[in-house]
């Protein structure tokens, strides 16, 4: 193989060209996005045509939009620091009518994993993206997750949260939780989490009959609490069943007063979430970390590595505009073609589109895109990765 070595003048004009080329590249970006406009289904062309180039099934699919009722979808090639990466762009118009966007579970156990295309489906969804990360050998979301207003699991490490109000606005921001168990009239044990896999020394887990069959298994300085109907059922130290329609209380064992017994009724636990306005937000999901706050590119750790944002990778992302526009992003990676971004180079893009606020989602094998009953993107596997959730856009009745 012959090497070309170039001169240092040679080089300068390389640099210079590369330089001309990402303008123009930022430049056609701006033209394309502002080509993204919500349009009515019954304006769009016959899909049985294959002369339609607005019909996700054509061949010449990749160059055009496909139009939904205040739902957009476009799909665009763009070089980030010289290598190519495909992007795939959901746009919600903020005007759009009797539109939900909420996370989409496999079923009432939040331990079932499904591809994305499947929680889509199940809720008769017009699109969505996988949202949350999650443990694979439990399958529960890592982070904060409610559903019509109710916290099915906890935020971890103070990190990032995607809400959407009863009005449907977005909101974006850091979650801790609290709460209390109270035993009888004199009990009080203060609560860590919420269906999370992480426990204190201090304070106290609670988990649900959603967070699956048995609670995780803890060393033998905690104690499992089985409560059913407002009542101690057993107390044991090693992981225990759910009661169906109940709870197990984890935590400490030297934390645990003496005079507890298992005859204890008036059993209860409270959560809340802070800040405040966040226990009135009707759907959520967890993720991290900042991609873009307040209109500027913003990247903090919230307990990732250095490596997880400067690696090349699939990516997801969700953000909204100041004018109200909700946006949904992934960017394939690791096959040929699309080399995937790192954070930073999303965190550009995602202002580029316009994102007020924005943050990242799980990624890697996880990316997925789902519209008109069609996964649009790339991932990594074959129709995707079974995941934990989806965040959909599904219409209101």
């Amino acid at each position: 193989m012959r090497v070309r070595v170039v001169s240092k003048k040679g080089f300068l004009k390389i640099l210079v060209l590369a330089t001309l080329v990402a303008f123009v590249s930022q430049e056609a970006l701006t033209q394309e996005l502002a080509s993204i406009t919500p349009h009515d289904f019954s304006k769009r062309p016959d899909c049985t045509s294959t002369n339609s180039k607005l019909c996700y099934n054509n061949p010449e699919f990749s160059n055009n939009i496909v139009r939904g009722k205040g739902v957009t979808h476009k799909r665009i090639k763009r070089w980030l620091n010289g290598r190519p990466a495909i992007v795939n762009i959901i746009v919600v118009n903020p005007e759009a009518e009797r539109l939900i966007i909420k996370p989409s579970y496999g079923s009432y156990k939040l331990n079932s994993v499904r591809k994305v295309k499947d929680l889509v489906t199940i809720e008769n969804a017009i699109a969505g993206i996988n949202a949350s990360y999650f443990k694979p050998d439990t399958g529960v979301p890592l982070g904060a997750s409610i559903v019509n207003g109710e916290i099915l699991t906890g935020p971890l490490y103070q990190r990032v949260v995607f809400g959407v109000t009863e009005d449907n606005k977005f909101k974006m921001e850091k979650l801790d939780v609290s709460g209390e168990i109270k035993i009888g009239n004199n009990i009080n044990l203060p609560l860590f989490n919420i269906n999370q896999p992480v426990f204190s020394q201090t304070a106290f887990t609670v988990y649900t009959d959603r967070w699956g069959s048995r609670t995780p298994r803890t060393s033998e300085y905690y104690c499992h609490i089985a409560v059913l109907d407002g009542k101690i059922q057993y107390i044991k130290q090693s992981s225990v069943l759910i009661p169906q329609g109940g709870y197990v209380v984890v935590g400490p064992r030297s934390k645990i007063p003496k005079r507890i017994i298992q005859q204890y009724d008036n059993v209860n636990y409270t959560v809340k979430l802070s800040p405040d306005d966040w226990n009135n937000v009707k759907y959520a999901v967890g993720g991290g970390p900042y991609l873009v706050k307040e209109g500027q590119v913003f990247i903090d750790r919230q307990r990732f590595s250095k490596s997880f944002s400067s690696m090349k990778a699939p990516r997801t992302a969700v953000g909204y505009t100041k004018g109200g526009s909700l946006l949904l992003v992934t960017v394939d990676g690791r096959q040929e073609g699309t080399s995937g971004a790192t954070l930073p180079e999303l965190a550009k893009l995602m202002k580029e589109l316009g994102a007020h606020n924005a943050m990242n989602l799980d990624g890697g094998s996880s990316t997925q895109m789902v519209y008109n009953g069609r996964v649009v993107n790339s991932p990594t596997t074959r129709g995707g990765n079974r995941v934990t959730n989806a965040l959909i856009i599904a219409p209101g009745y």
